[in-house]
């Protein structure tokens, strides 16, 4: 059937007749509704699943001032039978009709089977989603579950050649725990057993540990994200985690708000067995509005294409003093037959033993016979001095083999346990 639409001056008066197609005054509703019930009838009651639209190569025009235009547009009406690749060839490219979600083309597809042909949905949008739009590499809840993957990523840390209670850092093998002093550098190594595929990245991003912090994203606190100090052209004053390889990209998901840091992964170089990046944190586990005293952990995966093919983390805690830290949360990890006995409530007996002074073999006294005199300040200090006096005169007096035993009892009453 066709569809038309003409522009006839009030004072021209012209009639075409039926065989062009065209007539004077449009067709009143009843009209219409009588074609439309007999193309219902005489089209197997009206199964069709598409319209499609074909212009028509035709052009009307009137050299005269008053003119008449013509528009003629020429549809072409198709059944159920037709495939599915044709009725949907109009209107979405054979091409990217295999993109589609199927949840799109299943709204496609059962608009066909509306009552009316004209009833379709099929320009209508889908749903707003604030997520539709977003993919983001890293989830929401990262794993820190240690993965060697099949090319045995692994990575490392040498112990500094003098470990004193001022060194910048220090790793404890039996916590698992990385000690390191804000904004020093730290060598962290990486391997893997099996060379990776070209192309492969490391990423180190920080977590919180524990599971009421771990999806907040861990940042430097805003009073040293925004001093000068340390932060003079470097690309990101807010990250956490910084790494001194010339190739470091530092990065923000915009769904997560995570930052990490990413670097290339290399191959080692000849005669070693590690590579070794340098690694620094940029804010204090006690900073106000950054770590707030949460234990965090430092995630480093083996990635490419924002594939996961190794992951391994390790617990970092940032503080002033590292070797310090490092042996006291190593005491109180020790459980409690190992630590050292308190002395506070514990009940000691002492015994007192009196030796008689038997005549014997004395011995022999220093030439030095002279008498000395020492000022001292204080009666309570005159009183140690005395006591210490008349116990050294006493054991100059006291025979050789009377010392020798004496000495041998007190090792044998410090070899046994105090109750």
């Amino acid at each position: 059937f066709g569809k038309y639409t003409s522009k006839v001056p009030p004072t021209m008066s012209q009639t075409l007749s039926p065989s062009s197609s065209v007539t004077g005054p449009p067709l009143s509703q009843e009209a219409f509704d009588y074609l439309w019930h007999s193309l219902d009838a005489c089209t197997d009651h009206g199964n069709y699943t598409h319209i499609q639209q074909r212009d028509l190569d035709y052009s009307f025009e009137n050299e005269n001032e008053e003119t008449t235009s013509l528009q003629i547009e020429r549809f072409q009406i198709k059944s159920q039978q037709d495939s599915i690749s044709d009725l949907l060839n109009p209107i979405i490219p054979q091409s990217t009709a295999s993109s589609m979600s199927p949840d799109s083309q299943t709204g496609i597809i059962g608009s066909s089977t509306a009552s009316s042909p004209y009833n379709d949905t099929i320009t209508s949008p889908p749903p707003y989603s604030p997520h539709t739009s977003m993919t983001s590499p890293i989830p929401t809840v990262p794993s820190n579950t240690d993965y060697a993957g099949d090319y045995g990523f692994q990575i490392s840390f040498s112990q500094p050649s003098k470990e004193t209670k001022s060194t910048t850092w220090t790793y404890s093998e039996s916590l698992k725990k990385l000690y390191v002093r804000m904004a020093t550098t730290c060598p962290v190594r990486f391997k893997s057993q099996r060379q990776p595929p070209a192309g492969c990245i490391i990423r180190a991003m920080p977590i919180f540990m524990k599971p009421e912090h771990v999806q907040e994203p861990v940042k430097r606190c805003p009073n040293h994200a925004t001093s000068k100090e340390n932060n003079e052209n470097h690309p990101a004053p807010t990250h956490l985690v910084r790494c001194e390889h010339k190739l470091a990209k530092y990065t923000e998901d915009s769904y997560t708000s995570r930052q990490s840091v990413i670097i290339p992964h290399e191959q080692p170089q000849a005669g070693s067995e590690w590579v070794t990046n340098l690694f620094q944190f940029m804010c204090l586990g006690s900073c106000v509005g950054g770590p707030n005293r949460r234990p965090i952990q430092i995630v480093f995966t083996l990635e490419r294409d924002n594939q996961v093919l190794g992951r391994r983390a390790v617990e970092v805690r940032i503080c002033a003093c590292p070797g310090r830290d490092r042996k006291a949360d190593e005491k109180a990890a020790l459980p409690p037959s190992k630590q050292s006995p308190k002395k506070i409530g514990s009940k000691v007996s002492y015994g007192t033993e009196i030796t008689t002074i038997v005549p014997g073999k004395k011995r022999k006294l220093d030439d030095d016979e002279d008498s000395y005199t020492l000022t001292v300040r204080g009666k309570e200090n005159f009183e140690i001095l005395c006591k210490l006096r008349d116990s050294l005169e006493l054991s100059s007096m006291v025979p050789q083999n009377q010392v020798d035993r004496y000495k041998q009892q007190q090792v044998e009453v410090n070899r046994q346990p105090s109750v």
